[in-house]
C-alpha cells in the first residue's frame, strides 16, 4: 500500500504535469522547497503566505485548488481541522453604506465547517470578481482584515477572472496593505494547445484520431469560443468533446479517423458553435477533492 510521502510526491509529480498553469507549478515547487528547509532546519514558526490568483473564467482554478490541497496535506506542508479540507467561495459585493452581511455569512460558513473543532484549519478560495473596481472600499478593507486575523489557521486564496493589469495593480496595492501573499497568474492555453489536448485526452485514448483538415476547423472554432463572453474554459473543452463524440457515434462512420467533413457541425459558423458562446457556467463549490481525476 502506498504511503503517505509517496502518495505526497505522485501528487506533486501530477501537478508538475498540468498544461497552462507554470506560475501556479513554480508556486508549489517553492512550498515543497519551503517544507523541505523547514524540516532541514527545524523551522517550525514560519507561516505561508496567502495568495492572489489571476485567471480567467474557467480556467482551471477549482482543479488547482484540489490538487493543491492534497498536496499539502500528504506531505504535511500545513494543517487541516474540520468538516473540509477547502472550500470554494463567492464573496458579493455590498455598498459601503449597507451592513457588511458578506463579511458574516462567510464567518459563519468557516464556523460551520469546522464541525466539532474549536477553528477551521484548511484553505479558503475566495472569488472576488465583484469588487475588483471596489477594493479601496472600508468593507473591503474589513473582508482583508478578518483574513489577517485568521491567517494563522487559514491559509487564503483569493481569485479574479481579470487579466486586465491595471486592475489587477490595484487589488495588489490595496492586499499588501493588510496581508502577506504571492500573484500567480495562470496562462489559459491557446487554441492549437486546447486541440491538441483534446485528441490527447477524449480521442486517442478511444483509438479516434484528427486529420489535419480537422484539427484546423476545430481550431477555427476553438478561438471563436476563447473569444466568446461567456467561454467556461475546460468545462466548455469537455463538453465539445464530449458533444464530437456522440456526434460520431450516432453517424455512419468507418475506422477512427475524424476528418473535417465529419465535424461540419461544429465549424466556426456552426448553430453549436454560436449555442456555446451564449451559455455561461458558474460552480460555487464547498468540499474536498480527494481524488485528480480533473486535471488540466
Amino acid at each position: 500500500m502506498i504511503n503517505r510521502q509517496e502518495y505526497a510526491e505522485k501528487c506533486f509529480n501530477t501537478i508538475m504535469e498540468l498544461q497552462g498553469v507554470d506560475e501556479f507549478k513554480t508556486m508549489v515547487q517553492r512550498l515543497r522547497k519551503f517544507q523541505q528547509n523547514k524540516e532541514k532546519y527545524s523551522i517550525s514558526d514560519v507561516t505561508l503566505p496567502n495568495y492572489l490568483w489571476i485567471a480567467i473564467r474557467g480556467g482551471g482554478v477549482s482543479t488547482c485548488i484540489k490538487s493543491l490541497t492534497v498536496y499539502l496535506y500528504t506531505a504535511k506542508i500545513m494543517e487541516f481541522t474540520g468538516n473540509v479540507k477547502y472550500f470554494e467561495y463567492k464573496l458579493a459585493y455590498i455598498a459601503p453604506d449597507e451592513f457588511f452581511s458578506e463579511l458574516t455569512r462567510l464567518n459563519n460558513t468557516i464556523s460551520e465547517i469546522a464541525g466539532h473543532h474549536r477553528y477551521f484549519k484548511g484553505i479558503a478560495c475566495i472569488n472576488i470578481d465583484e469588487w475588483i473596481h471596489h477594493t479601496n472600499e472600508t468593507h473591503f478593507y474589513k473582508f482583508l482584515d478578518y483574513l489577517a486575523n485568521n491567517n494563522n489557521r487559514i491559509l487564503v486564496i483569493l481569485f479574479v477572472h481579470d487579466h486586465n493589469k491595471r486592475i489587477v495593480e490595484s487589488i495588489e496595492s490595496s492586499l499588501s496593505s493588510h496581508i502577506r501573499f504571492e500573484s500567480v497568474w495562470f496562462r489559459f492555453p491557446n487554441a492549437k494547445e486546447l486541440i491538441e489536448f483534446i485528441e490527447s485526452k477524449y480521442f486517442k485514448q478511444k483509438k479516434f484520431s484528427l486529420t489535419n483538415d480537422a484539427k484546423l476547423l476545430l481550431m477555427d472554432s476553438m478561438e471563436k469560443l476563447i473569444n466568446g463572453k461567456h467561454f467556461n474554459g475546460f468545462t466548455t473543452i469537455k463538453q465539445l468533446a464530449n458533444d464530437i463524440l456522440y456526434s460520431l457515434l450516432t453517424s455512419n462512420i468507418n475506422g477512427y479517423e475524424i476528418t473535417a467533413d465529419m465535424l461540419t457541425g461544429f465549424n466556426k459558423d456552426s448553430a453549436y458553435v454560436k449555442r456555446i458562446k451564449s451559455l455561461a457556467g458558474d460552480n460555487n463549490i464547498i468540499g474536498f477533492g480527494s481524488s485528480n481525476e480533473e486535471y488540466l
